[in-house]
Parts: structure tokens; C-alpha cells; sequence
């Protein structure tokens, strides 16, 4: 399948002309400097498991709905799916794994990176879908981007989450060099940042993404902040928290306690278009 014009012809017009004349630029810009020394961009045009290269090597969990292999999530159209079904979520918390995954996972990745993903259906009741950055030795190095279409612990809890007046949250969060810190919490791993907002469009406004449309989310990763984007619009900076290892990038979904519950039935897929991890320095910006 060709990129350009998987992009410019989506499964539903979701931008006016001028919008998406600017998405299929920023495409175009994307894959002409895709051999720049230290950019990785896979677009799963390719069924089955991506080649490791450039030190990117991938893998996969299925914790939630198990899977056939590599060609179940990337059958070769241009897109990585990443499904839950509502039974799988009807099933009581495990009681070695309450909260399991369904995630792809890519690296390692170090700082002063923008990671980026176009994905549709980020917004599921029941899961949080995910883009995050993580690693795990003596300490716990993490940057998050959690996507829900209601945080049942968030300020405005029981919003509507459609397109008629809801909108989507999010978590954004970050540990460094985190330990437990038992005498505080325990169980809680600290230093740590969190946020939880909606998601803003470049207007302000809070917006709904359970509107059938791809989307972008992208992390800023610079040694002194963490910047987090949605749809190129800035949502946060996080700059007194900031990790400093070099971590796997993992997508997908997660059941959470905070994600609500499915208000459907049968499956759900996450549908990653792309995956693009580009160095900041590459263009100036430092």
C-alpha cells in the first residue's frame, strides 16, 4: 500500500481541505527524510513482524485477546491492529495480572526523540490505549500518554465522551529514576508526574476522539522536558520529572481500573496507520 495515499484517502474525511493539505505535507516531508541517520518510520506495509534494523528490534503482548501471530496485528495493509473484545473485559481482575496489556512494543529509544503515532480508535471504554515509553532495572523510567474515553477519576467525571458536546481525556504522566517509596505509599513508585485533562484542539476546545478518525500522539522527549502533542497541538510540558535511559516505546491498550466500562460489544481495534521516531536535533530543533 502506498503511504501518501493511505493518508490522503482515510476510511472518513475527518479535516477541512486546508487541514489535511497540511497532514499530507507533513507526510510527504516525513518520508522523504526517512533515511536520516537516527529517524525509524514503519508504516506495516509489510505483513508479520517488522525487521529488526537501525537497532530497532519489536515484539508484541496479547494479555487481553490472544492472537495467532504476527500476522493477525500486521497482515501487510498498511496498518497494525491492535483488538479487544468485550468479553476479554467482562473476565474479573487476575490476581497475578489485574491489569493486562495488548500492545506492540519497539526499541530502545533514548532522549531529545520525537515518538509519533497516527492512530484510529484511541478512545475505547474499558481500556486505556497507550503510547509510552518504558524501562525497568533498579528503577522504573516511564513517559506516558494515556487515552480514555472517560477517566472515571477525573474532575468531570461522567462527561459525554461523542462528538455532540464530549470529549476524550487524558493522562499524561512521567516517573524518573522511580523507586517505591514505601514510607510515602507503598506500592507508589516516586518521582513521578501526573496530569489528567481533556484532549484540546488548537482552539482550546475539548474534543471527542471516538469520531471514527485517525489521529496523531507524540512525545517530546528532551533531557529537561517531555513535551505531549495530540494533533500537533500542545497539550503539556513536564519538565521537573524528566527520564534519562534509554527505554522500549510500547503501543496499544491496557485495561485500567480508571478506564470505565465497554459500552459495546463483541471487539474493538485499535488501528495504528504509522510509527515514526525522528531525532530533535535533525531539524534544528534542540
Amino acid at each position: 500500500m502506498d503511504l501518501k495515499n493511505n493518508f490522503l484517502n482515510p476510511p472518513r474525511l475527518c479535516a477541512s481541505a486546508g487541514d489535511f493539505f497540511t497532514q499530507a505535507l507533513i507526510l510527504l516531508l516525513m518520508s522523504s527524510t526517512s533515511l536520516m541517520a537516527g529517524e525509524y518510520f514503519e508504516g506495516f506495509e509489510l505483513p508479520g513482524k517488522p525487521p529488526t534494523r537501525d537497532g530497532i528490534r519489536w515484539g508484541y503482548t496479547d494479555e487481553l485477546t490472544p492472537v495467532e501471530g504476527w500476522k493477525n496485528i500486521i497482515p501487510g495493509d498498511g496498518y497494525a491492529h491492535l483488538t479487544v473484545t468485550s468479553r476479554a473485559l467482562q473476565k474479573p481482575p487476575g490476581k497475578n495480572n489485574p491489569w493486562p496489556f495488548q500492545t506492540l512494543s519497539l526499541g530502545p529509544v533514548g532522549s531529545n526523540h520525537r515518538i509519533g503515532i497516527r492512530a484510529r480508535n484511541a478512545a475505547i471504554p474499558g481500556v486505556a490505549c497507550l503510547l509510552f515509553t518504558y524501562r525497568e532495572k533498579s528503577h522504573v523510567d516511564e513517559i506516558d500518554i494515556e487515552i480514555v474515553a472517560h477517566d472515571t477519576q477525573s474532575p468531570e467525571a461522567g462527561h459525554a465522551t461523542g462528538t455532540d458536546g464530549g470529549w476524550t481525556d487524558v493522562r499524561l504522566n512521567t516517573w524518573a529514576n522511580a523507586t517505591d517509596r514505601s514510607g510515602d505509599s507503598p506500592g507508589r513508585l516516586s518521582p513521578s508526574r501526573s496530569i489528567r485533562t481533556p484532549i484540546l484542539d488548537a482552539k482550546g476546545r475539548k474534543v471527542s476522539h471516538r469520531d471514527g478518525c485517525f489521529h496523531t500522539y507524540t512525545i517530546e522527549w528532551r533531557p529537561k522536558s517531555v513535551r505531549f502533542l495530540i494533533d500537533g497541538v500542545l497539550q503539556k510540558v513536564i519538565d521537573d520529572v524528566v527520564p534519562d535511559y534509554p527505554s522500549q516505546v510500547i503501543i496499544g491498550m491496557r485495561r485500567m481500573p480508571w478506564a470505565g466500562t465497554p459500552d459495546w460489544t463483541g471487539s474493538q481495534t485499535m488501528l495504528i496507520d504509522w510509527v515514526d521516531i525522528e531525532p530533535l536535533t535533525a531539524r534544528g530543533v534542540q
